[in-house]
C-alpha cells in the first residue's frame, strides 16, 4: 500500500526542477563554448571516438542515474507499507506437558520430553510448562513463551530421569505425602495440572498433554474420570499420550479422554508429536476468526538502496567529468 498520488507528483516536480535548471544554465553554457574550425580530421581520430563513445555512455548512465534517483525517491516519499494482521489469541494458547515419573515409564520419559522438545520447535507464541508427577506433582516451570528456558530446561529434566545426579531430588519431590497411598496417582497428577494454568479469569485457550502409562498403583483422591470431568468443567481440553504397552486401563483411559472431546495418542508414534501439534493449532483456528489486531508496517523494499547507488553513480560522474 502506497500513497498514490505521491509518486506521479514528485516525479513531476522532479521533472520541473531539471527542465528549469537547464534553461536557467543555458546562457551561461552558451558563453562558455569555444569553437574550433577545422576539426573534422580530429573527429575521424580512434582516441576522438573512443572518448566520445565513453562519454555518451556516462551521460546514458548518468540519465539513467537521476532517473532511478528521482524514480526511488518518489516512492520512499510515498512510503510503501502494508497491513499485517496479529492474533491476539495466538499468545493466549497455553500448553502443559503433564508427565508421569512414576517408575513404570522412567525408561519412556526422556524420549517424551524429546518429542516435546521437538513440538517446542513448531510453536509461535503459545507458552508452554512442564509438571511432573508420581505420588504428587511439582511444576519443572511454570507456562512461558521463552523457548529458549523451555528447551534448557526440557534437556536437563531428560538428564536427570536417564539417572543424572538430581535424579533423586526429583523423585523426592513427586514421591511427597502417604507412602501408603501408592504411586502413578492417575487423577491426582491430571488435577494437579489442571491448577497449574494462571489468568483463570481470562479467555485463554487451555491445553493439557497427558503423558502416563495409565498403570495405577494405589487410591488417588480423584479417579480418573473425575479429573476428567474437573479439565471438562474448567474448560481445558486433555490430549492422552500413553507412554508404554501397559495393556491395563488402556481402553477405560482412552474413552474417558474421549469422552470430555480429547484425543489419545501412541508415543510410540513416528509422528506423534506433529499430530498433537496439528491438533492444538487446528483447535484454535475457530477461536482465531475475528479476533485480529491489524497494524500498518513500513516496506520500503530495495527502493533505499536503489536511491543510495544512484546518488553515488550521480556523484562519481559529476566529479570525473567534471559536470
Amino acid at each position: 500500500m502506497v500513497v498514490s498520488w505521491a509518486i506521479p507528483l514528485i516525479c513531476l516536480a522532479s521533472a520541473a526542477i531539471g527542465l528549469a535548471a537547464w534553461f536557467l544554465g543555458k546562457d551561461r553554457r552558451a558563453w562558455s563554448v569555444s569553437y574550433v574550425a577545422h576539426t573534422r580530421f580530429l573527429r575521424r581520430g580512434a582516441r576522438y571516438r573512443s572518448r566520445m563513445t565513453r562519454l555518451r555512455l556516462a551521460a546514458a548512465v548518468l540519465v539513467a542515474a537521476m532517473g532511478a534517483a528521482v524514480v526511488s525517491s518518489a516512492v520512499i516519499a510515498a512510503r510503501p507499507s502494508e497491513l499485517r494482521t496479529h492474533s491476539s489469541k495466538l499468545a493466549s494458547r497455553d500448553l502443559i506437558l503433564c508427565l508421569d515419573v512414576s517408575g513404570s515409564v522412567e525408561a519412556f520419559d526422556a524420549q517424551v520430553l524429546k518429542t516435546f522438545a521437538e513440538m517446542v520447535d513448531q510453536f509461535h507464541g503459545e507458552r508452554v510448562a512442564l509438571v511432573v508427577w508420581n505420588r504428587s506433582s511439582t511444576v519443572v516451570f511454570p507456562l512461558s513463551d521463552d523457548y529458549a528456558m523451555v528447551k534448557e530446561e526440557l534437556g536437563r529434566v531428560r538428564k536427570v530421569l536417564q539417572g543424572g545426579r538430581d535424579v533423586d531430588d526429583l523423585y523426592t519431590r513427586t514421591s511427597a505425602g502417604d507412602r501408603f497411598a501408592g504411586a502413578s496417582l492417575i487423577g491426582d497428577g491430571l488435577v494437579s495440572c489442571t491448577q497449574s494454568f494462571d489468568y483463570a479469569d481470562k479467555d485463554r485457550s487451555r491445553t493439557i498433554l497427558f503423558a502416563t502409562d495409565n498403570w495405577l498403583e494405589g487410591s488417588p483422591a480423584f479417579e480418573l474420570k473425575e479429573a476428567a470431568s474437573i479439565a471438562q468443567k474448567r474448560k481445558i481440553r486433555v490430549l492422552g499420550l500413553l507412554i508404554s504397552g501397559y495393556p491395563q486401563g488402556r481402553d477405560e483411559f482412552r474413552s474417558t479422554i474421549q469422552g470430555i472431546g480429547g484425543k489419545v495418542y501412541d508415543a510410540r508414534g513416528a509422528r506423534a508429536g506433529d499430530q498433537i501439534v496439528k491438533e492444538v493449532q487446528a483447535q484454535d483456528k475457530k477461536e482465531l476468526a475475528g479476533a485480529a489486531d491489524v497494524s500498518v508496517v513500513d516496506t520500503p523494499g530495495r527502493w533505499p538502496a536503489l536511491a543510495g547507488i544512484a546518488v553515488v553513480l550521480i556523484i562519481g560522474l559529476a566529479w570525473r567529468y567534471r559536470l
